[in-house]
């Protein structure tokens, strides 16, 4: 019974529990504000992931932020006001690269809140995304602050230390993802004749229409020319 005991507290199962209690925050959030889908992200030393998601498709949003460094789910990290975007798609110049993303994943309104996590080990943002307008008062921003409140909470508990090195690798497969998100790019610029932000693009339309995970797209392209040719 003692072994079992163990077992039931060791690490596994506190990032099974991190995970669950992150993912139901988000549902609630989700249900209760009225968008269709919601991210954390989470930034350690200077690796940015994504730490939890309801719908990986949008995870290809945050990437896009990660990559060029700017958008509001990077900006709220650092304890700045609620960013709420009616239309992401159509800001102008302003964070360029996340917007097209939006745009191509029919995202039309954000709303990215800063979790106050008391660590400076780590730092964390709440990103909710919808595919139709919405407009946002205080009441509804204020109440998905509380939300963030309660990620924090979640993520400051005993089980979310324990969790730490789940969160160590997390960020080291996201840059490995990272690279081979270049390299795929790298591809799609040389066959198409097309920039960085173009070729970005071309990938996350790649994942949508496969309903696949942006990294596998960027994978699979990878492999296809790089494997050697058959024998003859």
């Amino acid at each position: 019974m003692a072994d079992a005991t163990a077992r039931d507290q060791g690490p596994d199962a506190a990032e099974t529990r991190l995970n669950r209690l992150l993912n139901m925050i988000l549902e609630s959030a989700v249900e209760a504000l009225g968008f269709d889908a919601a991210t954390i992200s989470a930034r350690h030393g200077t690796d940015l992931a994504t730490a939890a998601a309801t719908d990986q498709r949008v995870i290809a949003l945050d990437d896009a932020q990660y990559e060029s460094s700017e958008g509001p789910c990077v900006t709220v990290l650092d304890r700045h006001d609620p960013i709420y975007l009616a239309e992401a798609g159509d800001i102008g110049d302003r964070w360029a690269h996340f917007s097209r993303t939006a745009e191509h994943l029919g995202i039309h309104t954000t709303l990215s809140v800063h979790v106050p996590v008391d660590t400076d080990e780590m730092s964390a943002s709440l990103n909710l995304y919808a595919r139709q307008r919405l407009e946002l008062g205080d009441d509804r921003i204020r109440a998905a602050e509380v939300y963030a409140e309660q990620l924090a909470a979640t993520l400051q508990s005993v089980d979310a230390y324990r969790s730490t090195a789940k969160l160590a690798r997390d960020m080291a497969e996201a840059m490995r993802s990272r690279a081979v998100i270049e390299q795929a790019k790298g591809i799609i610029m040389a066959d198409n004749r097309v920039d960085a932000d173009e070729a970005f693009e071309r990938l996350v339309q790649l994942s949508q229409h496969a309903n696949t995970k942006l990294r596998d797209v960027a994978l699979r392209l990878v492999e296809e020319r790089t494997k050697p040719p058959p024998p003859t």
